[in-house]
């Protein structure tokens, strides 16, 4: 009966223990909003690439949510066409209140990084506001002259894309423990490349910023980025059309362009009469063509390959967006692309259009 006793007793334990990690990552957000009425409410986030989503009705502009998070993140509180940003923590008590129509002001209280992500957003709300005008004054001069002196209109861009970087490196010098300083370096340096930017400013956060939940995430794009990054010497194994292995480094001493595409890839296939027009004109110089396919269906890529009269080299592991190599690379998008010189040495990356023919042109000259 004793270990009876003590079996139930450590499940009991393990069986609170388990309730009590839970609760721990418990967040709740109770709002009052005027002029919402009885209006529906939604509650989204993205994490790890997977979309976060709850809804609920409000009851006389009185509504409230309960969740999990599996981190610090930033959610979306929508009320129709109405939309606030809200940063949630695991185990948070938030309560927002304010007017339909001035939802900008709404009072949050009780989520610890929302200061945080109010002062970026104003720093951010110029600097759109500014480019904004230099778009207008572009388009402009481009109206009135396709070839029109743009000098001032770029000397502006450059001045204010200097502006962003000092803000984001000055954000993070202030906030390096945050979860909000990582989700900025990868808005502004990872989503828009800017690889030196991004891992500078990555090192500048602490270990707290680094672990936390969009830490984690830039500190994998990093690694991720860093395989197919200018300089680097990339080399992995695919089986080819027929089915044999074809390695990159087999193609060492030509000039290498690694295209990411698949049959159901329009802008792909759009790519692709550039890609043709290239090959026809540098193969025989040493220019080489491995087409890496996100295909599953074989019949599909194969019947592709034959339409667009691609006559280079192709592989595939036909695992669609399931590819190992494609998780290992980062390719969230494609067509994706990088070139590779004849000592296997990535030298440009997602060369669209004439900017491929324009490179090789240098390279072959």
């Amino acid at each position: 009966m004793k270990n009876i006793s003590s079996i139930a007793f450590i499940l009991i334990s393990q069986f609170l223990f388990s309730r009590a990690v839970i609760a721990q990552t418990n967040f709740t957000v109770e709002g009052k909003i005027n002029g919402l009425g009885n209006g529906k409410v939604f509650l989204t986030a993205s994490a790890g690439g997977k979309n976060i989503a709850d809804s609920t009705v409000a009851v006389d502009g009185a509504f409230s949510f309960k969740g999990n998070t599996p981190g610090t993140l930033l959610y979306g509180l929508r009320f129709g066409r109405q939309y606030k940003t809200i940063v949630i923590q695991p185990n948070e008590k938030i309560q927002i209140n304010g007017d339909l129509d001035k939802l900008n002001q709404a009072m949050i209280v009780g989520a610890g990084e929302q200061k945080l992500w109010e002062e970026w957003s104003q720093g951010w709300a110029t600097i759109t506001a500014r480019a904004g005008v230099l778009y207008k004054m572009g388009d402009s001069i481009t109206k009135i002259d396709k070839n029109g002196d743009r000098s001032y209109v770029d000397a502006e861009f450059e001045k204010l894309n200097k502006r962003l970087i000092d803000s984001v490196q000055s954000f993070v010098k202030k906030y390096p423990s945050s979860s909000m300083a990582p989700f900025i370096i990868t808005d502004r340096f990872v989503n828009y490349p800017n690889p030196e930017q991004a891992k500078l400013n990555y090192a500048a956060l602490s270990a707290k910023g680094k672990n936390s939940f969009y830490g984690k995430e830039l500190g994998e794009s990093l690694r991720i980025a860093a395989k197919t990054g200018i300089g680097v010497k990339p080399d992995f194994t695919l089986p080819d059309i027929d089915g044999k292995p074809l390695k990159l480094s087999s193609l060492k001493g030509k000039v290498v362009l690694v295209d990411f595409w698949a049959s159901w890839c329009g802008p792909c296939r759009k790519e692709n009469p550039n890609l043709v027009k290239a090959y026809a004109k540098y193969h025989d110089k040493g220019f080489e063509i491995l087409g890496v396919s996100l295909d599953d269906k074989k019949a599909n890529w194969e019947k592709a390959i034959a339409a667009d009269q691609l006559t280079w080299l192709h592989a595939s592991d036909l695992k669609g967006w399931k590819s190992d190599l494609a998780a290992e690379y980062g390719i969230k998008s494609i067509p994706t692309s990088f070139l590779v010189d004849a000592d296997g040495k990535i030298i440009a990356k997602d060369l669209r259009g004439d900017a491929l023919e324009k490179k090789l042109a240098t390279i072959f000259k």
